[in-house]
């Protein structure tokens, strides 16, 4: 914002100092009472300051956000690793799983060819065993009747 004569000499509430900057009024007071500034001028309970305010404030501003960028770039550096051993953690998960659903298929099929093979086991003894039946019937049959 460039400074002209009329700027210097105007003076502005801590609501316009915090709409010319950018920041909240709490802000502004922040810095007012760190700095330990006195109003220019009161217009009645409205406290009046010069241009000295705004480049405080500015300053103040320009501190707190350039402490803040290592710490957002360490924070998103360590958020992004997190995030790379978290989708490897998955796809080892997802590896897991498809074996898991690959053993239990085989468990399936295979307890089906076991199932078939007992009933085919035990079908053959029924068939013999009612044959031996139906022969003793038979054989009873032909004693008795003689055909």
């Amino acid at each position: 914002m460039p400074e002209t004569d009329k700027n210097k000499d105007q003076l502005f509430t801590m609501l316009e100092v915090a709409k010319i900057v950018g920041c909240s009024k709490s802000t502004v007071y922040r810095v007012v009472k760190d700095n330990h500034l006195r109003a220019k001028k009161k217009k009645g309970q409205a406290k009046l300051y010069d241009e000295t305010l705004i480049k405080l404030v500015r300053t103040k501003i320009d501190d707190i956000n350039s402490s803040k960028e290592p710490f957002q770039r360490i924070s998103i550096e360590t958020l992004q690793k997190q995030l790379d051993i978290k989708d490897k953690q998955i796809e080892q998960l997802n590896e897991q799983l498809k074996m898991a659903q690959i053993n239990l298929n085989q468990s399936q099929q295979l307890a089906l060819e076991q199932s078939k093979k007992i009933k085919e086991l035990e079908a053959p003894k029924e068939t013999v065993e009612s044959g031996e039946k139906t022969l003793k019937k038979k054989s009873l049959f032909d004693r008795i009747f003689g055909i």
